[in-house]
């Protein structure tokens, strides 16, 4: 019985310094060092092993139990990254709150569903229409945006009153947009590449800006996948080497999108500011980190409960968010589950609260 205790310790240790560990992302740039960046997809599991250790010493009556109660305490603040409490989702009535803005963040996959390959379908379209009727919000944020064969898309957003708009083309092989559909007049537009763009739209006499984007993918094709999810069992082999170099490649694409594109825009921004899309990273992440050193994370402000935006095969997180500027406040957060992308929508209002 000494002999099991004493391995539990070690392996209840291993399991505190790995919980740390997997936080350290957002203070370690990924051109410094990439592992805490990795390291950062664990801190879940990480999180409920040392759950489960201090399960076992309490029912053993053991003093260790302590061990992973101060690791989780000390790193309890990360908790709410992932899961909330005493948010809505209900959007308030327009009449009570004449400043607010709905904006809706989606990646619709070209329509194709949530399978791994994208093939438009028209039936997709048709009820992406279908939930903008029923939710109505004023701004769309759109990433993976393309053509569906035998309707146009476009013209039927124009019909519902999105009559602003403004588009980044992606390649000729994958026309893909980032796109922001607006009830709202655009009276600004800006290109920052082929999957980023930023506008500036008026609410009544109030301008704001919007940074409509979609970070550098991962670009796991069906082999990458299946070895994610083996590392994920902890099986690792000569192939994962590939995965993980192009998970490291990413995420040093990110720093350079961010420092060199992103940063610059949000920082020299004086009026309201939203930044909403597909970030593909994940809220222990540096980028998450540098992003919501200037903006405030709405999911923060207002979610409820555990949160996952990304619709497909493993591993499933919150990659959509919206953020925004002090000059915003946060109404409502709701993320709608549906099958008609391989990511969900998120639905947020704001109010502009700094006249």
């Amino acid at each position: 019985m000494k002999v099991i205790r004493i391995i539990l310790l070690i392996l209840n240790i291993i399991a505190a310094l790995g919980l740390v560990v997997t936080t350290l992302a957002g203070l370690v740039s990924p051109s410094t060092s990439i592992l805490p960046s990795v390291l950062a997809y664990a801190f879940l599991p990480m999180l409920a092993l040392n759950v489960v250790f201090v399960l076992v010493w309490l029912m053993m009556g053991k003093w260790q139990f302590l061990i992973s109660t101060a690791a989780i305490a000390a790193r309890f603040s990360f908790v709410g990254l992932f899961f909330q409490v005493g948010g809505t989702s209900t959007v308030p009535p327009l009449d009570e709150h004449p400043d607010m803005v709905t904006l809706m963040s989606f990646n619709v996959h070209l329509f194709g569903g949530n399978g791994y390959e994208s093939t438009p379908k028209k039936e997709n379209a048709q009820a992406f229409l279908q939930l903008l009727r029923e939710e109505q919000p004023m701004v769309l944020c759109l990433q993976e945006y393309g053509s569906v064969k035998g309707m146009s898309v476009t013209d039927s957003l124009e019909l519902m009153g999105y009559n602003h708009y403004f588009g980044s083309r992606g390649s000729n092989t994958a026309p893909a947009n980032t796109v922001v559909f607006s009830k709202l007049p655009i009276t600004y537009v800006k290109k920052i590449d082929q999957q980023k763009i930023l506008v500036e739209i008026l609410h009544g006499e109030r301008p704001f800006r919007l940074l409509c984007v979609h970070m550098g993918s991962y670009s796991f094709d069906l082999n990458d996948r299946a070895e994610v999810e083996q590392m994920a069992h902890l099986r690792i082999d000569s192939t994962s080497r590939r995965t993980l170099g192009k998970a490291k490649e990413t995420v040093l694409r990110h720093e350079t999108e961010w420092n060199e594109q992103l940063r610059p825009l949000v920082a020299d921004c004086k009026m309201p500011l939203l930044l909403a899309g597909d970030m593909n990273d994940i809220p222990s992440s540096w980028l998450y980190k540098q992003i919501s050193l200037l903006l405030d994370d709405t999911y923060r402000d207002k979610g409820l409960g555990f949160c996952t935006t990304y619709n497909g095969s493993f591993p499933r997180f919150r990659i959509d968010m919206v953020f925004h500027s002090p000059q915003f406040s946060t109404l409502s957060y709701r993320r709608i589950g549906n099958d008609l992308s391989d990511h969900y929508p998120v639905l947020v209002s704001l109010e502009m609260n700094d006249k």
